[in-house]
C-alpha cells in the first residue's frame, strides 16, 4: 500500500512540475499596422481594394505542447482587417473603380512546437495579390518565413514582436513590388 501511495505521489509532483514549465499561452496576439512613413505612395488610378482571408483557421498563433495537445490565440483585430487598414492608406483606392485590385490572406500562423528540452517557433505570412483591368489580369504573391529556437521558455513578447515583423515584411513587400506598380501604370487608364 505505501509503495502505491508513494508512486501516486510522486506521479502527482512530476505531473505538477510539467506544468509550472507550461507556457501561460495569452488569449491574442496584438498586431499592429506596419510603418510606411517612409514609403512614397504610387501616383496611380486608384484601384478597388478588398482583402480576403483565405485561412481555413481564425488564430495566429497554435503552441503545440505534444501531438494531441495545442493551446490557440487569435487576433485583438481580423488579420483582413488590419491589412486592409494599411493598404488603404497606402494605395489610391475608390470603391466606384473597375480596377479590381484583391488581397487573398492566405496563412498567417505562428507555430511553436514542443521539443525535447525546449520550444521552436516557425512564423509563415503569405498572401496572393490578383488585380484585375478588364480583361488583363496579373497575379503575384508574397511569402514571409522565420523560423527560431530552440529555446527553453516560450517568450510571448518576443514571439509577437517576430510574427509582427513577419506581417510587416509580408505587406511591405507587396507595397514595394516594382512589377506589379508597373503593371498597374501600363494598364490601368
Amino acid at each position: 500500500m505505501r509503495n502505491i501511495i508513494a508512486v501516486v505521489m510522486l506521479a502527482g509532483i512530476i505531473l505538477l512540475s510539467g506544468c509550472a514549465n507550461t507556457p501561460n499561452v495569452p488569449n491574442e496576439v496584438r498586431v499592429t499596422a506596419p510603418d510606411i512613413t517612409d514609403f512614397q505612395k504610387p501616383v496611380l488610378q486608384p484601384v478597388r481594394l478588398s482583402v480576403r482571408d483565405q485561412r481555413t483557421q481564425n488564430h495566429v498563433l497554435r503552441v503545440e505542447h505534444t501531438p494531441d495537445n495545442a493551446e490557440f490565440a487569435t487576433t485583438h483585430i481580423p488579420m483582413a482587417t488590419l491589412m486592409s487598414a494599411a493598404l488603404r492608406e497606402y494605395w489610391p483606392h475608390d470603391d466606384n473603380s473597375q480596377v479590381l485590385f484583391t488581397v487573398y490572406l492566405e496563412d498567417a500562423l505562428t507555430r511553436v512546437v514542443a521539443q525535447n528540452d525546449g520550444y521552436e517557433a516557425e512564423h509563415h505570412v503569405a498572401v496572393r495579390v490578383v488585380v484585375r483591368s478588364g480583361t488583363e489580369w496579373i497575379g503575384r504573391q508574397y511569402v514571409t518565413r522565420v523560423s527560431g529556437g530552440p529555446y527553453r521558455k516560450v517568450n510571448f513578447e518576443q514571439i509577437n514582436d517576430t510574427f509582427n515583423r513577419a506581417v510587416h515584411a509580408t505587406l511591405r513587400d507587396l507595397m514595394s513590388d516594382q512589377i506589379l506598380q508597373e503593371w498597374l501604370q501600363d494598364h490601368v487608364q
